[in-house]
């Protein structure tokens, strides 16, 4: 006499069902790792069309820095990719300032990177670059400033960017 299909269906899910137990009670009796792990990419991929270009990388590696000696290792976001210096996080606009009278503006920049190249664009259209000093300043001064109030804004060539507001009379 053969037994119904359902029976077997049964007898083969229950068959199952300790199977999945025996293998979960198995898998909560291991120790748990959760290791910090990462997926890392490597090199550079530029593509150049006229005057620009646009790079891109795939599994960009950790961020931080690990220094022993002379040498610092960086990672994250290609730092230094621009003009081959890590920025500290300090770049800034110390100032941006009318001389009384003149619409002549001073842009002065602190707390760079030694060496490291920047450019300053104004509201106005108006653009200076330069290099810091060895003391990681630098400073652009231009001539027939609109009135008014404008912005400048300095891009350090490491990447790093400031604004700050200044008016002309």
């Amino acid at each position: 006499m053969s037994r119904p299909q359902n029976h077997t269906s049964r007898v083969a899910s229950a068959g199952g069902f300790c199977l999945l137990l025996f293998v979960a009670s198995a898998a909560m009796a291991q120790d748990f790792d959760l290791s910090w792990h990462t997926v890392d990419g490597g090199g550079v991929t530029v593509s150049k069309g006229g005057d620009f270009e646009i790079g891109a990388t795939v599994g960009q590696v950790d961020a931080g820095a690990l220094t022993g000696g002379d040498f610092t290792l960086a990672g994250g976001f290609w730092p230094g990719a621009a003009g081959g210096t890590v920025c500290t996080g300090n770049e800034r606009i110390n100032k941006a300032k009318c001389k009384r009278g003149t619409n002549e503006l001073t842009v002065k920049l602190r707390n760079g990177v030694p060496g490291d190249g920047f450019v300053i664009v104004l509201s106005s259209g108006q653009r200076k670059e330069g290099d810091l000093n060895g003391k990681g300043r630098g400073t652009a001064r231009f001539t027939n400033v609109p009135p008014g109030p404008g912005t400048a804004r300095a891009t350090f060539g490491c990447g790093a960017v400031n604004e700050r507001t200044y008016r002309c009379r």
